[in-house]
């Protein structure tokens, strides 16, 4: 072999490999993607409402959240916006009031003390919880599909599996994601569907 093709060669295995650590194509590299994707469900019912949310973490830190509703022409799922949040306690019985408030996390006293985990609306539209609002179309059907880094399946400080679980609710009105809200229709108003999310 030429002295010139050898060095070409040699030139073109050094740039393969810079390219390859660059890029992460390193076998040893970590991209975030979990060893076995986590997935979670929820029924979501209310008067006249049904629904489903799936939920998926394949990568570290980032769930792939997707929600179908179906409202019956005399449900509250009117035509429009309405808020969706994960609530902090997965009941949706004897009433929707059983979710409590807003999910915010978890306090581990060891590592995060002081961590803001306040359920209550000061903290508002910053809540873990806290994802877009669902547009319901005239045939009173709606879905969202969105991504969160707010909240994980996986073990850990915003695990929606903590002690007493997690549930999705659906409010009468839209979020409209004011900072400590005027008034309690502000984060969504009444709760008119409910569903406990659960690994699967």
């Amino acid at each position: 072999m030429k002295k010139n093709n050898v060095r070409a060669l040699g030139t073109a295995v050094l740039l393969a490999s810079g390219m390859c650590v660059l890029s992460g194509c390193a076998t040893g590299y970590h991209k975030g993607k979990l060893q076995n994707e986590l997935h979670a469900e929820a029924d979501i019912t209310g008067p006249g409402i049904t629904g489903k949310a799936q939920l998926y973490e394949e990568f570290e830190g980032r769930v792939r959240v997707k929600i179908t509703l179906q409202g019956t022409s005399d449900s509250k799922l009117t035509p429009g916006k309405h808020a969706v949040h994960f609530h902090e306690t997965g009941a949706c019985a004897p009433s929707f009031a059983a979710a409590k408030g807003h999910y915010d996390g978890n306090i581990e006293p060891q590592i995060n003390p002081k961590a803001n985990v306040d359920s209550g609306l000061g903290n508002h539209p910053y809540h873990l919880g806290d994802i877009p609002n669902i547009v319901v179309d005239e045939n009173r059907k709606a879905t969202l599909y969105t991504i969160t880094s707010r909240v994980t399946l996986s073990p850990g400080l915003t695990t929606l599996f903590d002690g007493d679980g997690t549930a999705f609710i659906i409010h009468e009105f839209e979020d409209q994601y004011l900072p400590d809200p005027p008034t309690k229709d502000a984060p969504g108003g009444p709760r008119i569907a409910c569903g406990v999310i659960l690994k699967k």
